[in-house]
């Protein structure tokens, strides 16, 4: 909410007064996956010091830690804060998220420490030790005297050794379930292509892909079924088709991606008079590259827009019928590269 509220505003954190005393701590600051690009500590040290009035909180030997981790979860920045007492228990916490601003996240979590710290009376009291009960007075020892002498003092116990600093437990993890961007999940597709350069004028029609996902890498297998809008070509009645196998190797960056692509597929043209040209089967191949934005909408549906650019490896033709006028000349030639438009939708598992 702190995010939300700084970035829609649009203002610096209020600085609040600097106290007599003020809580320090120890800081462990923690980009997890997603995050490598925020802003580093030294940065929120800055942001809380200038949010505590220009006082620095922040002491090595201080025997409170305070832990703030920030990591990419369900496609938005998730930060957390965890403050612990030099006895490892944990005294206060918090957390919050936003979409893609990671520099007014990070700035949150240095107001949320900056409050914390100016009010750190009221932080919960840590656990007390049940009080040890009263062992009984001693009996009054009699004074010495020559038929009664003193006992001998024991010896002086020797020095206990020094106390070593107690290690730094580890951040505590969250309870919640593993983030879905964390781990392979399956991914399948149902969307519309509109192509130009694949067939004669524009081509549309259905596609299904199937594919697996891992946090920045994606592959997909993808089926398309294309059918051409012109249904005359050269003043002849017919009807193309197009059936393409197009495999994607893709890396996606927050909500944008790019994939190499290979495509393999059967142009199929259908006279409507016999003698007017070909029916045939032509091969088509290519390689090429796709860009586009995906858009979450929850931890397991999605949706996207992309862009194929793909270059024809096969020269694919429609044919006239052998002894029509002009024979030799082709209906139709496919250029040396071709353009797809896609929209889908996207379900993981």
């Amino acid at each position: 909410m702190a995010a939300a509220a700084i970035s829609a505003v649009g203002v610096a954190p209020v600085r609040a007064e600097p106290t007599a005393t003020p809580l320090r701590v120890r800081i462990e600051f923690i980009r997890g996956p997603g995050a490598e690009d925020c802003p580093d500590e030294p940065f929120l040290r800055a942001e809380t010091a200038r949010a505590m009035g220009g006082v620095d909180p922040y002491d090595a030997e201080a025997p409170f830690t305070m832990t703030a981790s920030i990591e990419r979860r369900h496609g938005k920045l998730a930060a957390s804060l965890f403050l612990r007492d030099g006895d490892g228990h944990g005294r206060w916490a918090d957390g919050f998220s936003a979409r893609d601003d990671c520099k007014v996240l990070v700035t949150a979590m240095a107001v949320s420490i900056a409050l914390l710290l100016d009010d750190a009376y009221e932080l919960p009291a840590p656990p007390v030790a049940p009080a040890k009960p009263a062992s009984p007075p001693a009996p009054p020892e009699e004074p010495c005297s020559p038929e009664r002498p003193c006992p001998p003092k024991p010896a002086p116990a020797p020095p206990s050794p020094p106390r070593t600093a107690s290690p730094v437990r580890a951040p505590p993890r969250s309870s919640a379930s593993p983030v879905a961007g964390e781990r392979f999940r399956w991914v399948a597709g149902l969307g519309a292509v509109t192509g130009l350069g694949m067939t004669p004028g524009v081509a549309v029609g259905p596609a299904l892909s199937i594919g697996g996902r891992w946090p920045a890498w994606s592959v997909a297998l993808e089926v398309r079924v294309l059918a051409s809008l012109p249904k005359t070509i050269d003043k002849v009645p017919m009807a193309v088709s197009l059936l393409t196998t197009n495999a994607a190797l893709c890396h996606h960056r927050q909500i944008l991606f790019a994939c190499g692509l290979s495509e393999f597929g059967r142009l199929r043209a259908s006279p409507d008079v016999p003698l007017g040209g070909a029916s045939r089967l032509n091969l088509r191949a290519g390689l090429g590259a796709r860009i586009g934005i995906d858009w979450p909408f929850s931890e397991s549906f999605s949706a996207s827009g992309y862009t194929d650019v793909v270059q024809s490896l096969i020269d694919t033709a429609i044919d006239r019928h052998p002894g029509a006028p002009g024979s030799e000349r082709a209906l139709w030639s496919a250029p040396n590269a071709s353009v797809a438009f896609g929209l889908g939708v996207h379900a993981s598992f």
